[in-house]
């Protein structure tokens, strides 16, 4: 018995070659706009009506939702814990045309018929060139995938979030690289953590240019942490000058 996701896929499948009327009116938009007492639905743009329309017939308006507007219906999707950057057949997909994947710029959506193996989908979708078609869509202009709870589909675990980087990690990379002669706050900063080391900068040496004794503080501490001695403070210096390795 095929499962409550693939009847959604095939009932959408059976939609397509559907055109909209030349004055742009739709079945699918007459009924939502039926359901809302608003006859302006009827010839409004139909991608997420139409969904709606199809889920509806399967009594599975609960799961899958029912909207017009596709930036509110990816907003539902991410507020119950539906939103994800990994398809599945299934899956409502978003696009925005501009390839910024945010939620309020999503122009269009669609159903995920299937995944090929180079990561791009197949997919259905009503309001494209004013018919319901067929489409093979990379993932430049996906913001992301709408996954309905299905009631026969084990529930997936959401996505993991994005590990929190570490500030000084960060505040590394941006550190540039100094050696002898060079001059500036950065050279400031390294002469500071060298004395905040135990690696003593002699009383009298200019802490704004990177001078002879700098250059040996450096390689002192580079040995300390078994990186390359070269008495250049690069981004593994500067690591251990932060003590961040």
């Amino acid at each position: 018995m095929p499962s409550t996701r693939d009847r959604m896929v095939a009932a959408c499948r059976k939609h397509i070659g559907y055109q909209e009327r030349a004055d742009g009116w739709t079945k699918f938009g007459q009924w939502y706009a039926d359901r809302h007492g608003n006859q302006a639905f009827a010839r409004a743009p139909w991608c997420a009506m139409s969904l709606s329309y199809v889920a509806a017939g399967l009594d599975l308006g609960k799961v899958v939702g029912e909207f017009a507007y596709t930036p509110s219906w990816a907003d539902w999707f991410r507020d119950n814990g539906r939103w994800y950057q990994t398809p599945k057949a299934g899956d409502l997909v978003f696009f925005d045309w501009q390839g910024t994947r945010n939620i309020p710029a999503i122009d269009h959506v669609g159903i995920v018929e299937s995944v090929l193996k180079d990561g791009r989908v197949v997919t259905i979708e009503f309001n494209t060139a004013d018919a319901c078609m067929r489409r093979v869509r990379s993932r430049s202009t996906i913001a992301g995938f709408g996954r309905p709870a299905y009631p026969d589909v084990p529930p997936a675990k959401p996505e993991p979030a994005p590990k929190p980087a570490n500030p000084t990690e960060v505040a590394v990379k941006k550190l540039p690289t100094l050696k002898r002669g060079d001059k500036g706050w950065h050279v400031k900063t390294m002469h500071y953590l060298l004395a905040a080391r135990d690696y003593a900068i002699s009383e009298g040496i200019d802490d704004t240019t990177f001078t002879t004794y700098h250059e040996q503080g450096i390689r002192g501490i580079q040995d300390a942490a078994g990186i390359k001695v070269d008495g250049i403070c690069g981004p593994q210096t500067w690591q251990a000058l932060l003590r961040v390795l």
